[in-house]
């Protein structure tokens, strides 16, 4: 190669090389240049994941939520050691319940900034007398309750202020996919706005309750670390929405963590809002799962129609399966009941089903379920029938081959509780067989004499 064409050839590259040289030494520790406090030297944007950027979007619209509760302390001793009615007396005296105030810690998240409306769970703010929530930036500001619903754990609070507040986008849960990175933030142990990262492991999943009998249905599973002082958070996409609030863990279970998906949070939010914390709404039909139509889509399967109620009038029959509900799938008694649960009173909806391999399209008003109608399902489904007597309940003789008969119950017996509910009159009654009538069973207390036993309490279906 001549001298003239090593000449062009470096004329060429020297150019490059001096570029590259100066973007070297440009975070180089040795370059005198270097100033390793500049962040435009020490290279932030390449390692600004996606995951970074949601924690930054998400992080002002989560808040802490203080929940100030009167704590009963009782005696260690159900009964005196003793066994005898006169140290009974004694121990009961010596410890006297005491009320003292304590703050439970929860966590929140804003989901509509101009009206100051906060999601978080039920459990968080159970029995408050107040409410405090504190935002990323140290504000401190009063919370209400809006309205609370124990059997999904979601509560709404609302605080007053006078600009808009940040929020986050509920997004949409039906599209989950196992494996996809999940990000949930709150305040763990009081360490305020903690955020964990992990995948979704599981849909679909039920665990028990929080201080309740009733379990928690379809939740989303995440490894995701999530703590004590988590409840109420956000789980986020990587998109920086909120696909779950978080609200349970197992115990003994490292690295099982359950969200309530978004889909059903904004359901639950809107009736809650409506000042509607209960689900009085009644279609008169019964449901059994699943139900397979020959296609395989999955739903559940019509077993009695209350002559004269909405399902008959509508032209529903038993034996159909029941789809969807306003183009919500019913593949499962949770699916009925949320969607019922979530309907305004006179609200016409259409309901999908397949009959006969056919699908039909119906149109039918749910109603409102009323105390009458509650204690008749009780009588029913469970054979439950009872009567008031001084400010407690006596069971009637249960109908032969009903689950209460079954069981041995008899007349004479007092109903204590009810799926939970302490009972001294028949509206309790009616209110406890209205929070479990989607159950297939509940646990109940019976006495007898000086005995009480708790037993499990299996609803009949007409399948």
């Amino acid at each position: 190669m001549s001298l003239k064409k090593i000449y062009q050839s470096g004329a060429l590259f020297l150019p490059l090389l001096l570029l590259l040289s100066r973007a070297a030494n440009a975070g180089n520790p040795f370059n005198p240049a270097f100033d390793p406090l500049n962040p435009s030297l020490t290279g932030t944007a390449g390692r600004r994941t996606p995951i970074v950027t949601a924690i930054e979007k998400a992080r002002p619209a989560i808040v802490s939520v203080y929940a100030q509760v009167l704590v009963q302390r009782g005696s260690p001793f159900p009964r005196s050691p003793f066994h005898d009615e006169f140290f009974d007396h004694f121990f009961s005296d010596m410890w006297a319940p005491q009320a003292r105030q304590g703050t439970t810690l929860g966590s929140g998240v804003i989901i509509d900034g101009a009206r100051g409306l906060i999601v978080t769970n039920e459990h968080v703010v159970r029995g408050a007398a107040q409410i405090k929530i504190t935002m990323s930036d140290s504000r401190e500001l009063a919370a209400t309750v809006l309205g609370a619903d124990p059997r999904y754990d979601l509560a709404m609070l609302q605080v007053k202020t006078k600009k808009n507040l940040p929020q986050l986008v509920l997004g949409d849960s039906s599209n989950l996919m196992i494996g996809e990175t999940v990000i949930a933030i709150g305040n763990p142990f009081g360490l305020t706005h903690t955020a964990t990262t992990g995948v979704v492991s599981a849909v679909g999943r039920t665990v028990p309750g929080v201080g309740r009998n009733e379990s928690l249905k379809d939740l989303i599973q995440t490894d995701a670390s999530i703590n004590p002082g988590n409840s109420g958070g956000p789980l986020l996409n990587i998109n920086g929405e909120i696909i779950g609030i978080n609200t349970a863990i197992l115990e003994r279970g490292e690295g099982l963590g359950f969200a309530i998906p978004s889909d059903k949070v904004r359901r639950i939010a809107a009736r809650l809002l409506r000042g509607n914390s209960g689900a009085d709404l009644d279609l008169g039909l019964e449901l059994v799962e699943p139900g397979h139509p020959d296609q395989g889509e999955p739903a559940c399967l019509i077993t009695a129609l209350e002559n004269g109620g909405p399902a008959a009038a509508s032209g529903l029959k038993k034996g159909d399966l029941l789809l969807s509900l306003d183009g919500s799938p019913t593949a499962t008694l949770a699916d009925y009941e949320m969607i019922l649960s979530s309907l305004k009173p006179g609200q016409r909806v259409t309901a999908e089903v397949n009959r006969n391999n056919q699908s039909l399209r119906l149109t039918l008003t749910p109603r409102q379920f009323t105390e009458a109608e509650a204690l008749k399902l009780a009588s029913h489904v469970y054979g439950i029938k009872t009567r008031e007597i001084q400010g407690r309940l006596s069971l009637e003789s249960p109908p032969d081959h009903s689950p209460a008969a079954g069981l041995g119950l008899h007349e004479g017996d007092f109903l204590l509780t009810f799926g939970g509910r302490d009972l001294t009159n028949q509206s309790d009654l009616a209110r406890a067989v209205l929070e479990s009538r989607f159950q297939n069973a509940v646990l109940i207390a019976i006495q007898r004499g000086h005995i009480v036993y708790q037993i499990t309490l299996t609803r009949v279906t007409n399948g």
